[in-house]
């Protein structure tokens, strides 16, 4: 069933020649996303997968069926010296119809207030449509920036986008520039950060070359806005894969994603639920992650990474593949693809994709490692060793965290568990952050509970589920900070995935999105809300019914009907909740709001 609060912005369309008005389309756009995601309740479709769409014609069924949303905006812009003319669309997915649309004609030179208006107007048009919204004064605050070097970023942000090296490094001086005309322009130099941190993490540059040329873009930024969300969401890499601090990460993840939620923070949180051993949790947040952006290749690569981590390797083939038919240079894929035909008995099928992988450069590894993996599973141990010997030239680069792990692995495959205990805790000295990644590792199962593994594991991850002593229930189970944290964490998810529209919904299911035993949540239910499970549960789906009900799509169903969509499986239950919670019947609450 698809949100009718959710929203995605495709790309404006450049109605004139010149190319300096495709950057301001492009920026318009981005800007346009970035101010309605802001608005808590509404579910916004990322950048990614919004511009798949760019200069392609589309209905608004595939709309609907690709990026499962109610509503969509289109738009053009035509520029002329003192004249910009900006054409603006809704469409509703679901009856094709478009239910608004607007002409602004504006002077070029109020870029900022246009960005404003525009997201403001969508949101008041978008409430009026699909229900109450709360919406700020301003979406979008005026940056202090002569327009012109606005418009200098808009290019220099338009070359970066197309992930090239090539348009990458062109859009990095353009951005350079920027920064030298407007030194206390924080955007720029996020920008900048992000896109070496990208060349470096697809192997377009060495990796640490890339990192530490981000590195004085990323301290400048956090000098002039320490709480901007992309700030905290990197302070939040920092943490977790440099200082392995993974509670200091995720209070800078969740930080950012109070500031804006978006597809790449839900990811980020997956990644350390995956760190701690908590796969089911990392699902759950990867796949919000893939609801917001579900043309991004990262996303479709960690789905398949998850599935690979528990073992579903024919599941995870399809999310791998999907991953590089989105971008066929995302070196991430390859590796996982050929393991996961390894470990389900395609040994051949495997050392075939290997040795006739095409665009991954011989410096990833990956074509050499994954040959190690295969030789080792085959027993054909004069290759193998060949290939051993190889990695181990490697151990003394830039690609030495990558060598480390695939002689790790393979040794693994080999039996050799001593000389791969040796590797790891050669890694873990050298503070590697392939560390983090073996925990949850299928290869290593075989040393997975032995004492010098367990030791350095719970070293690097002190929050560990594999190996952390199980809590001892207590009289009092949860601490007062407990409680109150984990109520916000609760309300969120309830929010976020819409849990109570399940009619079947227990106590157990909430316990396993909290990673807590079920007495602990009845607990928190009874302390941190004042309710037990069906009066937390049933308001959710009282205040779901108030909105669907009223709403002219649903006027031809009948109250039950709209109850039932609602979570909601008996009529006595719901008829008892309604006029407990809101003090009247519902048939009272309808007759009551089509008065008014």
């Amino acid at each position: 069933m698809i949100n009718q609060k959710s929203i995605a912005v495709l790309p404006f369309i450049n109605m004139s020649s010149d190319i300096e008005n495709e950057y301001f389309c492009d920026g318009l756009t981005e800007e346009i996303i970035n101010a309605l995601a802001k608005i808590k309740q509404l579910s916004v479709t990322s950048r990614t997968s919004s511009f798949y769409f760019k200069s392609k014609s589309v209905s608004a069924a595939e709309i609907r069926e690709k990026l499962k949303v109610a509503t969509f905006i289109e738009g053009s812009v035509r520029t002329s010296k003192n004249n910009m003319r900006i054409t603006v669309q809704m469409i509703d997915t679901v009856d094709d119809f478009h239910f608004w649309s607007e002409t602004f004609d504006r002077n070029p030179e109020n870029i900022f207030e246009i960005q404003d208006e525009i997201s403001l107007f969508i949101a008041e048009k978008l409430r009026e449509h699909i229900g109450h919204l709360e919406i700020e004064d301003k979406l979008i605050e005026p940056i202090d920036v002569p327009v012109a070097i606005y418009r200098e970023y808009l290019k220099g942000k338009y070359y970066i986008m197309k992930l090239d090296f090539d348009n990458s490094i062109k859009g990095i001086k353009i951005l350079k520039e920027v920064t030298s005309k407007s030194p206390n322009f924080i955007q720029p130099y996020l920008d900048i950060n992000l896109s070496y941190i990208y060349m470096g993490t697809l192997g377009l540059l060495p990796a640490s070359e890339a990192f530490q040329k981000a590195q004085p873009f990323f301290e400048k930024a956090m000098e002039l806005n320490p709480n901007s969300p992309r700030v905290q969401l990197n302070l939040s890499w920092i943490e977790s894969w440099q200082n392995w601090n993974l509670e200091k990460a995720y209070d800078h993840a969740n930080k950012a994603l109070e500031i804006q939620p978006a597809d790449d923070i839900y990811l980020t949180i997956s990644n350390y639920l995956t760190v701690e051993g908590k796969l089911d949790s990392a699902q759950n947040y990867i796949d919000k992650a893939l609801q917001l952006d579900p043309f991004s290749a990262m996303n479709h690569h960690y789905k398949g990474f998850l599935l690979y981590l528990q073992e579903k390797y024919n599941e995870a083939i399809p999310y791998l593949q999907k991953a590089l038919e989105l971008n066929k240079g995302l070196p991430f894929p390859p590796l996982y693809i050929g393991e996961c035909l390894l470990l389900i008995g395609k040994h051949q099928e495997a050392i075939d994709y290997y040795n006739n992988l095409e665009g991954v450069p011989v410096t990833d590894l990956t074509q050499l490692g994954g040959l190690a993996m295969c030789y080792a599973k085959i027993n054909d141990i004069e290759k193998c060793n060949k290939k051993i010997a190889e990695l181990e030239t490697y151990l003394q680069s830039e690609n030495i965290d990558k060598a480390f792990n695939f002689l790790i692995l393979v040794n693994v495959l080999l039996g050799n568990h001593d000389q791969a205990l040796d590797f790891v805790e050669q890694a873990f000295e050298n503070h590697l952050p392939l560390i983090l990644l073996l925990n949850t590792e299928p290869i290593i199962k075989p040393i997975k509970n032995n004492k010098r593994f367990k030791s350095i594991m719970l070293k690097a991850i002190p929050d560990n589920v594999n190996y952390r002593q199980k809590k001892k229930y207590k009289q009092a189970l949860l601490e007062a900070d407990e409680i109150e944290k984990y109520r916000k964490e609760l309300d969120q998810i309830m929010v976020d995935y819409k849990l109570y529209l399940n009619p079947d919904l227990s106590l157990k299911d909430l316990a396993s999105y909290l990673e807590l035993p079920a007495n602990y949540v009845s607990q928190l239910l009874n302390l941190g809300f004042e309710k037990n499970f069906s009066e937390y549960v049933n308001t959710f789906r009282v205040n779901e019914f108030k909105e669907r009900v009223l709403l002219e799509e649903n006027k031809g169903l009948t109250i039950m009907a709209v109850a039932y969509d609602s979570g909601f499986n008996s009529k006595t239950v719901f008829n008892t909740f309604f006029k407990k919670i809101e003090g009247t019947t519902p048939n009272s609450f309808l007759k009551l709001n089509k008065e008014n």
